[in-house]
């Protein structure tokens, strides 16, 4: 999760913000002397990189989506991985959680937290990445055509449900088969309940 460009403060401070904040429960706890403290630097270093800490967790969950995105695009693409795109993508999950531990808490706390301007963004890029995802789901006749606001809901649903088997994962990394099937099991509830409920509109002839 490293930027080569960024600024050492800068780093060094997300870098302390991820680990305060994986600790505590709430981001809103968060000070900014506890925050020099933990980054080995002099808290008016902070204000040369961000006007306030909510920036900085703005900041935090960017980092967050954008390699979800780029990871869960790669998971889809990489048959090789398992032939069942749910556990390829959700193992993918696993395995960057587990290598990411504070950076996912965070972004799950921020998720399912009080109202807050880091909230606000990491929703906006999970829409995003659904919206991706549904095209390339599409794109691989996973889904079928039409009721795109239908489906996207039906991943937002999938997508807070797969986030807590991550949690799982992580308290016993043993549970990984069984989570997966899990998780492909649900997605396939997801998709037969939707169609029968919302089924295709065929298209007219040209």
């Amino acid at each position: 999760m490293k930027n080569p460009e960024m600024a050492a403060g800068k780093r060094q401070l997300m870098d302390a913000a991820m680990r305060l904040m994986a600790r505590q429960h709430q981001a809103e706890t968060l000070s900014l002397r506890e925050l020099a403290r933990e980054a080995g630097l002099n808290h008016n270093t902070f204000y040369r990189h961000f006007d306030s800490l909510s920036q900085l967790q703005v900041q935090l969950m960017d980092e967050f989506t954008a390699r979800l995105r780029e990871g869960t695009r790669a998971a889809r693409a990489d048959v090789a991985r398992d032939p069942s795109v749910a556990r390829r993508v959700v193992g993918w999950l696993f395995d960057f959680a587990a290598q990411h531990h504070d950076l996912f808490m965070v972004a799950y706390r921020t998720l399912h937290g009080p109202p807050s301007e880091g909230r606000l963004g990491l929703q906006r890029c999970l829409d995003e990445l659904r919206r991706d995802m549904l095209l390339e789901q599409r794109a691989m006749k996973l889904l079928p055509e039409g009721h795109d606001e239908v489906w996207l809901r039906v991943l937002a649903v999938y997508g807070r449900a797969v986030y807590g088997l991550v949690v799982r994962y992580l308290e016993g990394p043993e549970q990984r088969d069984a989570l997966l099937a899990e998780s492909e099991e649900l997605l396939g509830i997801l998709v037969v309940g939707t169609v029968a409920q919302h089924p295709a509109t065929p298209r007219s002839p040209s």
